[in-house]
């Protein structure tokens, strides 16, 4: 079998060291070239290592740091580690909230039930969903009140329900002719096993009848007769 093949990282060579060759290498060149004030940062992001280690070898070098200096890069390490964990927190979330939207609507269904044993989603379609939205909110709309019982509702959700304004009812105009032609041979029950002929208006009159049925109906007691005319 041939030699597997070593993988090779992008990471730098410097940044690899361990402490002895850090120690060599800052000697030799780092701290020669470094031109900068913030000393613990720059060790830091040459070698690719932490405050505390940056500070234990810039002292094994013989570099003088201040109290000032210490505290800094420790504030600072600190605070890059929580804005990176607040960055991955929040990735985190997006990808969760993500997938939630994937598994329980697509373009097809808005909820997504569940799926069939061929893989198929099966729930509310977003038609579907239209339409009940429609009917809620039209189960929630209510008649006209007026002042007198707008506080007369059966329940404490209708209280809150959208108040529906009344329109005015349009005026039609009354034809007397078509009320006599309409009275003149309409059949009414008045009682079990009877009926009785509505009987037509009298002349001079408007639509007097003779007599009135329990509903209020005008008819000609002449006309009735058990069972037929």
């Amino acid at each position: 079998m041939g030699k597997k093949k070593k993988k090779k990282t992008n990471t730098p060579g410097v940044k690899q060291m361990n402490r002895g060759e850090r120690l060599a290498s800052a000697a030799s060149s780092w701290l020669e070239t470094y031109n900068g004030k913030r000393r613990i940062r720059g060790y830091r992001k040459h070698f690719g290592v932490d405050a505390g280690t940056a500070i234990a070898e810039l002292s094994q070098l013989g570099v003088l740091l201040t109290g000032e200096e210490i505290q800094k890069a420790r504030q600072g390490e600190r605070a890059a580690a929580n804005a990176k964990q607040a960055r991955k927190k929040k990735r985190l979330q997006r990808q969760k909230e993500q997938q939630e939207v994937d598994t329980w609507s697509d373009g097809t269904f808005a909820y997504i039930a569940g799926y069939t044993d061929w893989g198929f989603p099966y729930g509310i379609t977003w038609e579907e969903m239209e339409r009940i939205a429609d009917q809620v909110s039209l189960d929630r709309t209510v008649s006209p009140r007026s002042h007198r019982n707008h506080r007369r509702q059966s329940t404490a959700d209708e209280a809150e329900w959208p108040l529906v304004q009344a329109r005015e009812a349009e005026e039609v105009p009354f034809d007397l002719e078509e009320c006599m032609k309409y009275y003149a041979d309409v059949e009414v029950p008045f009682e079990i096993g009877q009926t009785a002929r509505i009987a037509p208006p009298i002349e001079g009159a408007f639509c007097e009848m003779a007599d009135t049925t329990p509903d209020g109906l005008g008819f000609d007691p002449n006309f009735a007769q058990n069972g037929e005319e």
